[in-house]
């Protein structure tokens, strides 16, 4: 292979990287940062700017945003919307319940992360197999499939979509100078992908799966819905309504001093007669307005004595009436009070829990007792699990506390309120970028500000939405895809390919380059693979004579063709609730690449 020096080490640092992240010897973000370092000190790429361009990457920024963008959709309840709908018209049937998750995924995988997405997904997934009676490692595999599948429908979908994008803008080709790649460009192809992608999970993929009855293994930490049936929420939760010649309507929350004359703890106040109508939480400071309905939850008897004696109407909540309210902003979750808490031996009004911390205790869970009378003056005892309700901010304050351990998963909280709003801000990102032709990443990051000022997504939720393994992996491979173009790596491995093709044709240039952006993303990760990729892809259609946004295309779709190994970020996130072993990964995995090869270069042969 004729190359210069500096050709052969890129080649080299590519191997080497390839090592790190392969073994993991090093963290990710160390070895893919040493990248743009190592190129620099050796000469290959002397301009700094150049070695160090990546973190100016348009894309790095787009998918920061959109990574944010998604998040604000989880937590605005936008996602599990969808998650819901699929609960209720879900039947018995296996290949129907695997069609709609699939879907269902890959519309939202088409706007989201893939992983945050299998994440929200999953739970759903394993209560459809319990209610069915369907096996979970029927439906789980099919679930992290349909996460890949839907990221190649858009461009903010995958980070090799985006790559892609931001290569035919940055490139030095002559024959590439105007091109660009619009948000649904990729819809076609990636449309049909996940179509027959589907289609063969239902029909063949599903039953070359294990059917493993077992327990769920999910983490232990419990769901808020979960949590509720744990004490028997819905059994004392009662709709108190406020009429207009209520002793209690003007009062404050504080004034009405329902707790400690009633011991019955407010979960949630439903102000019908505003609009729109309202759920707040049960501030002290909350004056009660005439058609406002009290949630509270406690005793029976006590809740007909307050609405005896202040006048209030009594009425008991519909089954949905607990998830409703875990949609709009407030959340239940259970924490255990652990040895040599200063809490023990002390009631919650004594320590001022309520005013300390803004949460509501409403249960105390005492080895095989609940005790929902007057909680509040229970004295705790080392073991202790007690229920309450509040804002999510609050409860991931009180999680930090010392003296109290948090039991529940509360990532799954949301304010579905907001949910508008996180739509038309979905659309402010994209719409702009397909109308205006204003960069995605402008619109994209315009957008993700807006879903943090506006209280959409949460800033602790930001924290946790952003992959920093893959913008770095980003900033660090950018140059090295640089350092491969000029030093004439790619020009001869677009040589090789076209070589190969004048054989095989067009179908076989098309192969190729599937291949080896499939076999670069299974070795380094689907974001370094579209780095290094793009240029052979390029250049190997120019001197093929085949239009060269379709050779992008292909090669993109190939980056995201990580199915084979149960360690890819969506694999490996149902590995252990469905019980797969590599084997099963290998087998199916091998067929869905198999299916995603020949639908890509079937659909771009044709067109």
């Amino acid at each position: 292979m004729d190359l210069p020096v500096e050709g052969w080490i890129a080649l080299a640092t590519l191997a080497a990287a390839t090592t790190l992240f392969i073994t993991k010897a090093l963290p990710v973000p160390v070895t893919a940062l040493s990248i743009p370092v190592i190129l620099y000190a050796t000469g290959v790429l002397p301009d700094a700017r150049v070695a160090l361009g990546g973190f100016g990457s348009q894309a790095a920024l787009a998918i920061a945003a959109v990574f944010i963008l998604g998040a604000g959709l989880k937590e605005s309840g936008v996602a599990s919307l969808l998650a819901r709908l699929l609960q209720r018209v879900g039947g018995k049937s296996e290949a129907m319940l695997v069609a709609l998750l699939m879907i269902s995924c890959g519309v939202l995988s088409a706007f989201m992360s893939n992983a945050a997405v299998v994440a929200i997904l999953l739970p759903v997934g394993m209560a459809l197999a319990g209610r069915a009676g369907v096996p979970a490692s029927r439906l789980l595999m099919p679930l992290a499939f349909a996460a890949v599948l839907g990221g190649t429908v858009s461009l903010i979908g995958t980070a090799p979509n985006f790559l892609v994008g931001d290569y035919v803008l940055t490139t030095e080709l002559e024959e590439l100078q105007g091109l660009e790649f619009h948000i649904f460009d990729f819809a076609p192809v990636g449309l049909a992908i996940l179509g027959v992608g589907t289609l063969f999970m239902v029909v063949i993929g599903r039953r070359m799966l294990p059917s493993l009855r077992s327990e769920d293994r999910l983490a232990a930490a419990r769901l808020p819905a979960e949590v509720a049936r744990t004490f028997d929420v819905a059994d004392r939760l009662f709709g108190l309504a406020v009429p207009a010649d209520c002793t209690v309507r003007g009062k404050t929350i504080a004034q009405a001093d329902i707790r400690n004359k009633y011991g019955l703890g407010i979960v949630m106040i439903h102000r019908t007669r505003a609009v729109p109508k309202r759920w707040m939480e049960p501030e002290p400071d909350r004056t009660l307005r005439e058609g406002d309905v009290l949630y509270v939850q406690g005793d029976e008897v006590q809740a007909w004595a307050f609405c005896e004696e202040e006048g209030l109407q009594f009425s008991l909540p519909e089954e949905k009436t607990v998830s409703r309210i875990l949609r709009h902003g407030s959340t239940l979750a259970e924490f255990a009070v652990p040895p040599y808490s200063r809490a023990v031996e002390r009631t919650a009004r004594g320590m001022k829990f309520r005013e300390r911390f803004g949460l509501n205790m409403l249960a105390i869970n005492r080895r095989t007792d609940v005790l929902t009378d007057k909680p509040q003056d229970q004295p705790l005892q080392v073991g202790d699990a007690f229920l309450v309700s509040g804002p999510v901010d609050k409860i991931h304050r009180l999680s930090g506390h010392p003296d109290f351990t948090l039991l529940s998963d509360i990532s799954q909280a949301e304010d579905a309120t907001r949910a508008p709003l996180a739509i038309l801000l979905l659309f402010a990102a994209i719409v702009p970028s397909v109308a205006l032709q204003v960069p995605l990443a402008v619109s994209a990051m315009g957008a993700a500000l807006l879903m943090i000022v506006t209280g959409c997504v949460s800033r602790r939720a930001v924290r946790r939405a952003v992959d920093w393994n893959v913008i770095f992996l980003i900033v660090g491979t950018l140059p090295l895809g640089v350092a491969l173009d000029q030093h004439h790596v790619a020009a001869q491995a677009a040589g090789w390919i076209v070589d190969a093709g004048q054989s095989t044709g067009v179908v076989g240039v098309y192969t190729l380059l599937f291949l080896l952006a499939a076999v670069l993303a299974v070795l380094t990760s689907n974001a370094a693979a579209a780095v290094i990729a793009a240029p052979v892809a390029a250049r190997a259609a120019i001197e093929f004579g085949i239009d060269v946004k379709s050779a992008l295309l292909v090669m993109a779709y190939g980056c995201s063709c990580a199915f084979l190994l149960p360690f890819a970020q969506c694999n490996i996130l149902v590995m252990a609730p469905g019980g797969y072993t590599t084997k099963d990964f290998l087998r199916v995995g091998a067929a869905m690449s198999l299916v995603m090869a020949v639908t890509t270069i079937l659909c771009f042969s044709l067109l």
